[in-house]
């Protein structure tokens, strides 16, 4: 039975891909805390990390909001790149975002009544 659910064995991205985003995240998470003090040295961790994260996980439009985040004073402290990353890898989209592929249904995009399988036309 499918009720639309994405199981993780159907999700866009192998396991190398989900441990590799993951893997740099954390990784970018942490020096952004230790590197607090240094906005400048932050900044250009912030530009690798969404660099890579776009080359692993195939150019999320979601990274740029974080990115824009990380910049501001005081959010490299919060892992964003982390929950990011693991919101991406797992669920294959950020929770709330509508549907996987793309934007949510359109009017124009629902079936007409005579496509309906069992349904005779109308007469």
């Amino acid at each position: 039975m499918d009720d639309g659910a994405k199981t993780l064995t159907s999700m866009p991205y192998t396991w190398p891909q989900r441990i590799a985003a993951i893997a740099i995240a954390v990784i970018s998470d942490i020096l952004n805390a230790a590197f607090t003090w240094a906005p400048p040295i932050v900044i250009g961790i912030d530009i690798i990390t969404a660099a890579l994260l776009w080359l692993v996980l195939g150019r999320p439009m979601v990274l740029l909001p974080v990115f824009v985040a990380e910049a501001l004073p005081g959010m490299s402290l919060v892992p964003l790149w982390t929950l990011v990353a693991a919101g991406l890898a797992f669920l294959g989209r950020i929770p709330g975002r509508g549907r996987v592929g793309g934007s949510p249904t359109s009017p124009h995009e629902r079936p007409s009544p005579t496509a309906l399988p069992g349904r005779d036309p109308p007469r």
